[in-house]
């Protein structure tokens, strides 16, 4: 097997993750390393869905910085002979199966019941969380508010909008609780409003009503909501603008800035290396906090490149 982590760019089923392909190696690593192992076998060249599942969860950056940073990801390819196979078998999964993926102690034993039979982002995402607090790790803001996202994406959230007297602060106030995942500030019909995602498993809509009108703002059911063009306006404010960004990290730097509260564990590592370097409003887009993370980060890594790279 190939020692190391470069199989990835030559397959789109492996996403971004530089995958070693060697898995005692990846054993000793993370005994070395004190990490768990995160083990996927996968077809390669492989069918629609394992295609799908490298392209659409092993490409996001921030699922692919966590594992970089928090586990030795090793890839075995269910349909290749040799070593593979016999990792395969040592494992008794069946060939030219969809993607699994399972995750190892340093001692090789398995932590939790593998992921198969599901392919989103949102269910690689609960299983990372789920390993790292039985291992008793701490899990960084930044990756619970990729699950908060991933919520929104897969259609789990609820919206609501808002009239507000002024929807700049408007956003602060709805950020403020806790099942808000995602704020914007719009016009409908000519007012002021901020449109909101919500978690539904943590507040009913009732709840989230009465909050908004002690703050001032009612419900509105007007259709044709109309993003402003400067939403986030407290997070516009800071050089923070110029950073890949997702929707809900932007709504609680948004909440943070005014109140001079930190940004270090709502930003990645990644992230806050290139918040703290010199060179990122020259090398970023204006408003890049708004744009698709999946096109300002490969963008910005082009740039000022990667952590240790």
């Amino acid at each position: 097997m190939q020692k190391n982590g470069i199989s990835f760019r030559e397959h789109r089923e492996l996403g971004d993750v530089a995958w070693l392909r060697d898995h005692d190696l990846a054993l000793a690593s993370a005994a070395e390393q004190g990490k768990p192992v995160l083990l996927l076998f996968q077809e390669v060249p492989g069918c629609s869905t394992c295609v799908r599942f490298g392209q659409d969860v092993l490409t996001h950056p921030l699922m692919v910085e966590m594992i970089a940073d928090r586990f030795v990801p090793v890839a075995i390819f269910n349909n290749h002979p040799g070593s593979d196979a016999e990792i395969l078998r040592r494992y008794d999964e069946p060939s030219w199966n969809n993607p699994v993926v399972r995750f190892l102690g340093r001692d090789g034993a398995e932590l939790l019941p593998k992921l198969n039979d599901r392919y989103d982002a949102l269910g690689l995402h609960t299983k990372i969380i789920a390993v790292l607090e039985m291992l008793g790790e701490d899990v960084p803001q930044y990756f619970r508010l990729l699950g908060r996202d991933l919520l929104v994406e897969n259609g789990l959230s609820e919206s609501v909008t808002y009239t507000t007297p002024c929807f700049w602060s408007g956003e602060t106030s709805l950020a403020a609780h806790p099942a808000v995942i995602t704020t914007d500030a719009g016009w409908v019909d000519g007012e002021e409003v901020v449109r909101v995602h919500f978690d539904p498993r943590e507040v009913c809509r009732g709840d989230l009503d009465a909050f908004a009108q002690v703050e001032g703002f009612s419900p509105i059911k007007s259709s044709g909501f109309e993003v402003d063009r400067e939403p986030q306006f407290y997070l516009r404010k800071s050089a923070v603008r110029h950073l890949p960004l997702t929707p809900a990290q932007r709504t609680r730097i948004n909440l943070a800035v005014p109140y001079k509260q930190p940004l270090s564990d709502i930003l990645s590592p990644q992230q806050s290396t290139w918040f703290a370097d010199l060179r990122l409003p020259q090398s970023s887009e204006d408003d890049a906090y708004r744009l698709d993370i999946r096109r300002t980060w490969p963008a910005l890594v082009a740039q000022l490149g990667l952590i240790g790279k």
